[in-house]
């Protein structure tokens, strides 16, 4: 995992992969031969165990060769979301979809000055976002690109990447009703996704299929949504052109993308609230855990002492049993 995607929860993760008796005894072997055949030795376990987890966890590898698109609209949503079953506030974050010519993506403008200006979380550092968590929406969606007919949705840390294909991905139910939104006059429709329930309203006005997160499929923009249960709201805050910066999933160097099993992401999702220690180890390459992780508060947690959560994903998926899969014994829960 590298470090500049990780969120701000797990920014000061030090990991023990090759920490402390591990470095320290490579360093003090005299023998440079014995040094080169434990590096490769430990190389070759690295390999071994990268290969494992891509078994368990990808369900394939897309090579990412994004279709030459530029942004012809910007539409921005505040999003209302509850992260965790045990804390019931909601939080409030800012969102962008960008829409082009033949694809869009759905982003967050707090990420992207995060990253332009290489800002760190602390307890004294603010964003210029008044109003807002200020962690930004750590998750991002990808209409028809880099392959037409399919979306992407990329959470980070990881990456951990879904697909879906576009085409009756979601089945509408159209309601008698009218509102306006942002000045437009929107029409009502009813759809359950993935064991939720949404209820949107979208516009006529500006006729694209598309609209926040993964919604697609009605004759126009979906400008508001809500999940009936009351964990998740879309509202549209503003409309405007285009300013033609070019619309792209960006990947590493080597330009795959690690596709995921759906039930298997959110898994993953999960397990970051649940147990970060065991997150991180997942994910990562490398084999271990981190020493500990600082929360950008300044608290500390080591292995063990980690406050599990359950939390709050947009798709529901009844096989997932945290509990189950990843107890957490009696001396963990002492120590929290």
């Amino acid at each position: 995992m590298g470090f500049r995607n990780m969120p701000p929860r797990l920014l000061n993760v030090i990991h023990s992969r090759y920490a402390n008796e591990k470095l320290a005894y490579l360093t003090n072997l005299k023998s440079p031969k014995m040094t080169t055949t434990l590096y490769l030795a430990i190389l070759l376990s690295v390999n071994v165990t990268c290969n494992n987890k891509q078994h368990e966890n990808q369900q394939e590898k897309d090579i990412i060769e994004p279709l030459q698109d530029s942004t012809i609209l910007s539409v921005t949503y505040d999003q209302y979301y509850q992260e965790v079953l045990e804390i019931p506030k909601k939080g409030k974050d800012l969102m962008r979809l960008d829409i082009g010519a033949h694809s869009s993506q759905y982003v967050s403008p707090i990420l992207e000055w995060m990253k332009e200006n290489k800002y760190i979380p602390g307890p004294s550092k603010k964003l210029p976002f008044p109003g807002y968590e200020g962690k930004g929406m750590r998750f991002e969606v990808f209409k028809n690109t880099p392959k037409q007919g399919y979306q992407y949705f990329v959470h980070d840390p990881g990456p951990i990447a879904t697909r879906d294909k576009t085409d009756s991905l979601f089945v509408w139910e159209l309601l008698d009703g009218d509102s306006t939104v942002c000045e437009y006059p929107c029409k009502k429709a009813r759809t359950t996704f993935r064991g939720r329930t949404w209820i949107v309203w979208y516009t006529l006005d500006l006729p694209y299929s598309d609209g926040p997160w993964k919604f697609c499929g009605l004759p126009g923009l979906v400008l508001h949504a809500y999940e009936t249960e009351g964990y998740f709201r879309f509202n549209c805050i503003g409309v405007e052109k285009g300013n033609g910066h070019e619309i792209k999933l960006k990947t590493n160097r080597s330009g795959i993308l690690d596709v995921y099993r759906h039930e298997r992401a959110a898994e993953l999702m999960m397990l970051e609230y649940w147990d970060a220690f065991a997150f991180d180890e997942a994910i990562s390459p490398l084999p271990g855990k981190p020493l500990y992780i600082k929360e950008p508060s300044g608290k500390i947690y080591r292995p063990g002492e980690w406050p599990p959560q359950t939390a709050i994903l947009y798709e529901k998926f009844p096989g997932i049993n945290m509990k189950k899969k990843y107890p957490r014994n009696k001396t963990q829960r002492k120590k929290r």
